[in-house]
C-alpha cells in the first residue's frame, strides 16, 4: 500500500508553555511505535489541550486514529485544523492519507488537489494515490467478518427456493488481502429437498501499483446433492492503464459431474465518482462456443464503500451471486441487478442486492427468476 508520511517540524515550542512538549510528544510516538495506541491517543490529546498551536502533534494523533480506523476521531482532529491553516501542506498530506485509508474518494480528491497546489511536485504522488483507491476493491487496514442471506426462486420447469447463507471474512496483509468464506444452501419445496456446503478461499494479491491478481478455490464435500459444483477455481489478472482505464483477462472453472471452464475478460473506466465496466466470458460447449456479456455502472457517494451498481446481461455465464448446478441448463437469459452498499458507521457496511432474469431453460421455453441477497460487514478494531 502506498504511504505518503509527511511529518516536519511545523512549530517552535513556546516557553511559555507547561511540561516539555517535545519531551511528551517523543514519548507519544514511542507508544505508537510500540502498538500502544490508546495510551499514545490519550498523551497526544492532553498535549493538545495543554500546546492547541503544536501541530506536528494534531497531525500525529490523526494518523494514530486512522491506523486504528477510528476516523471519526481523526477528522474531528484534522478538519479544524485544514480550516484554520489553509497554507499547511503537511496537513492536506495527511488528509489524503487519512481518506485514501477510509477509502473516502471525495475527501481525497479536494485534499489531494490543495496539496498539490501548495506543492506542485507532489502532485504525481497524489495522482497515484487516487489511482490506486480507483482500482484497488474495496479493503481495510484492519480485517472484516461478513455474513449475507441470499434467495433464489423460480417456477419452472420445477419449483426452486434456494436459501443460502455465506459468512466469512476478509483478512488484510502487506500484499492484498484473503477471504475464506463458507456457504451453505438448502433447497425447500422440491422433489428433493436438501442442503449441501461449499468452502472457499479466494485471495486479492497486489503485484504492483498497476497490477492486482485474483485466486480462488472452493470445495463442496457433499457427494450426494452436488448443488454447489465440487470443485471451483477462479484467476483473474487487472492491468490498469492511464486515464482511469484498466483490463483484466482470467478464467472460471467448475467441476460437477464434468468439466466446464469459462474464459473472461473486462474493460473499466473510472470517471470522477462513477465506475463502468464491460465483462466477456466464453464458455466452450459441446456444439460450440457461447458468449456472453455483462455492463455494470456503479455510481460512488461519500467514499468507496457507499455506492450504487447497476448490472445487466445477456447470456449464461456464471457471472451471478448465486451458482448451483441448474445453472448450467439454461440455453440463454437476459437479466438485471441493483446492489446497494453503504457504511452504517465507522464499524458495520450494509449491502442489499435484488436481481431478475428471463431465461430460456429449453428451446423456446422461458421463466421468471428472482434474486435477492442482504447482509453485513463488519469491522473488527481493537
Amino acid at each position: 500500500m502506498l504511504v505518503i508520511y509527511s511529518l516536519v517540524p511545523l512549530y517552535s515550542q513556546d516557553p511559555s508553555v507547561r511540561a516539555d512538549p517535545e519531551q511528551e510528544f517523543n514519548r507519544m510516538r514511542e507508544l505508537a511505535a510500540a502498538g500502544d495506541y490508546v495510551a499514545a491517543t490519550e498523551t497526544g490529546n492532553r498535549l493538545l489541550e495543554e500546546n492547541p498551536a503544536y501541530y506536528d502533534v494534531a497531525l500525529f494523533l490523526a494518523r494514530v486514529y486512522g491506523w486504528e480506523s477510528e476516523f471519526d476521531s481523526a477528522w474531528a482532529v484534522l478538519d479544524p485544523l485544514l480550516e484554520k491553516e489553509p497554507g499547511l501542506y503537511e496537513a492536506f498530506a495527511t488528509c489524503a492519507d487519512l481518506a485514501y485509508w477510509e477509502h473516502n474518494t471525495e475527501k481525497l480528491d479536494s485534499c489531494a488537489v490543495r496539496a498539490s497546489e501548495l506543492e506542485p511536485d507532489s502532485a504525481e504522488i497524489f495522482d497515484t494515490y487516487k489511482t490506486a483507491l480507483q482500482h484497488t476493491l474495496p479493503g481495510t487496514r484492519t480485517p472484516e467478518l461478513f455474513a449475507f442471506y441470499s434467495y433464489d426462486h423460480f417456477s419452472v420447469p420445477y419449483h426452486r427456493n434456494w436459501h443460502m447463507l455465506t459468512a466469512g471474512g476478509e483478512i488484510p496483509f502487506d500484499r492484498g488481502k484473503l477471504i475464506p468464506s463458507l456457504n451453505a444452501g438448502y433447497h425447500a419445496g422440491g422433489d428433493y429437498p436438501g442442503a449441501d456446503l461449499q468452502v472457499n478461499l479466494d485471495a486479492y494479491l497486489t503485484l504492483g501499483p498497476r497490477n492486482y491478481l485474483l485466486l480462488g478455490y472452493g470445495i463442496s464435500p457433499n457427494g450426494t446433492h452436488n448443488y454447489f459444483p465440487g470443485h471451483r477455481a477462479v484467476a483473474e489478472l487487472w492491468q490498469v492503464l492511464p486515464a482511469g482505464f484498466a483490463l483484466s483477462a482470467g478464467l472460471r472453472y467448475f467441476y460437477w459431474d464434468r468439466h466446464f471452464t469459462y474464459l473472461t475478460f473486462s474493460a473499466e473506466k473510472y470517471t470522477g465518482n462513477y465506475w463502468f465496466a464491460l465483462r466477456n466470458y466464453l464458455f466452450f460447449k459441446e456444439y460450440g462456443a457461447s458468449a456472453s456479456f455483462y455492463l455494470s455502472a456503479r455510481r460512488y457517494f461519500s467514499q468507496v464503500n457507499d455506492y450504487l451498481t447497476l448490472i445487466l446481461g445477456y447470456g449464461t455465464a456464471p457471472d451471478e451471486p448465486i451458482l448451483v448446478v441448474s445453472d448450467l441448463d439454461r440455453l440463454n437469459a437476459v437479466s438485471g441487478r441493483i446492489e446497494y452498499s453503504r457504511p452504517w458507521n465507522s464499524r458495520i457496511r450494509l449491502l442489499a442486492m435484488a436481481g431478475y432474469s428471463r431465461e430460456e431453460y429449453a428451446d423456446r421455453q422461458y421463466r421468471n427468476r428472482i434474486m435477492f441477497k442482504a447482509g453485513a460487514y463488519f469491522r473488527i478494531i481493537r
